[in-house]
């Protein structure tokens, strides 16, 4: 009798045995009401019980339920992160550091077939302490999988061991392991509308959908922290003097930090308060929708018109995320100077990135 091929599927299923415990692996088998959740943009799909809730929101998608009657809940999303694996999870560890919370442990282990980073962390800042455990796939994916559980102190060993369960029913949509390369027609999310061109430069007009597949990057590269390692990429022509940039009479303030996508759009959001806080009166307000920039940065603008010492003031206010590094920029200014500095702003919010490269 002559050997049959085994199917890919069924090589997937020999990498789901060393994530958790056995237990997890026979309790996952219980006649359970499920339902299946699916991210194309990672190109991953899993089983979590029918009673959940999911919801869908701007930055991610979240899985919620109860254990002992308390909320527990696990962030998705997909994230761009080209670093190498010893460089994120030193990133986490010092936003965590940085806040003030306890990180209690930092591992690897492997999940269908590649690497996954895992930290777990206790926060004490809350009545009932609680413990996140944030987990990055290392596919060879344009965005890789992350999760975070949040749960409290009391019931985090019960909860973690369910979402085990939930993780050890993980299947790629396309059939293919995580550490194998997609075709384009495999590639999940929208579609990138073309750039246009004036002067042979190109200006994006509104966030990608997707990420560009060729980031571009300012020009000029200049050491943002020593202590750190990081480089700031600012586009030709643009200088910086501790917190502004600046190019011929276009000045902005400038800001940046380290943290996941949840810190860098909280920033950006007291970046908008305090801008709102210069005028009396809002006339108008415009948000695009958050998207991806030539640099593969994830961010948006606000722009805001309102009333300061009887004239218009124009505030346009931006960030981007990556990595775990994000920045914002902020220019104030009358409408006349806004349609000098509008096409200067836009192509810094485009070509701005922060780097350890």
């Amino acid at each position: 009798m002559s050997a049959k091929r085994t199917p890919k599927v069924s090589r997937l299923m020999e990498y789901k045995t060393m994530v958790l415990p056995a237990l997890a692996l026979v309790l996952m088998f219980q006649e359970t009401p499920t339902k299946e959740y699916v991210n194309t943009n990672v190109d991953l799909k899993m089983k979590y019980p029918a009673d959940w809730e999911l919801k869908r929101e701007k930055l991610s998608d979240q899985l919620r339920f109860k254990v002992d009657g308390k909320q527990v809940y696990v962030d998705l999303m997909g994230i761009e992160m080209n670093f190498p694996a010893s460089h994120w999870q030193e990133v986490t560890r010092e936003i965590n550091t940085n806040n003030d919370r306890a990180v209690l442990r930092q591992w690897e282990e492997e999940f269908l077939g590649v690497p996954l980073l895992l930290t777990k962390v206790r926060d004490i800042s809350k009545a009932d302490s609680e413990i996140t455990i944030t987990g990055l796939l290392m596919s060879n994916r344009p965005q890789r999988f992350l999760f975070r559980l949040f749960a409290p102190d009391s019931v985090s060993v019960q909860a973690e061991e369910i979402w085990n369960r939930v993780l050890l029913s993980a299947d790629t949509v396309s059939g293919k392991l995580p550490s194998e390369a997609l075709t384009t027609g495999q590639q999940g999310g929208g579609t990138t509308p073309p750039p246009t061109s004036d002067n042979g430069k190109t200006h994006v007009l509104r966030p990608r959908d997707m990420a560009p597949k060729n980031p571009v990057l300012g020009s000029q590269r200049t050491v943002l922290e020593e202590s750190r390692g990081t480089f700031l990429y600012l586009p030709e022509g643009w200088s910086r003097e501790n917190d502004q940039l600046s190019l011929g009479a276009t000045r902005v303030v400038f800001g940046h930090g380290i943290g996941d996508e949840r810190v860098a759009r909280r920033d950006w959001l007291q970046a908008c308060g305090r801008a709102l806080d210069r005028i009396t009166r809002v006339e108008s307000r415009v948000e695009p929708e958050l998207g991806y920039l030539d640099t593969g940065c994830k961010g948006t603008h606000l722009l805001r018109r309102g009333q300061k010492d009887g004239q218009t003031e124009v505030q346009w206010v931006a960030y981007g995320w990556k990595g775990g590094y994000f920045y914002h920029l902020s220019w104030f200014g009358t409408e006349l100077e806004f349609k000098t500095a509008e096409s200067q702003l836009t192509i810094l919010h485009n070509r701005l990135a922060i780097s350890s490269e």
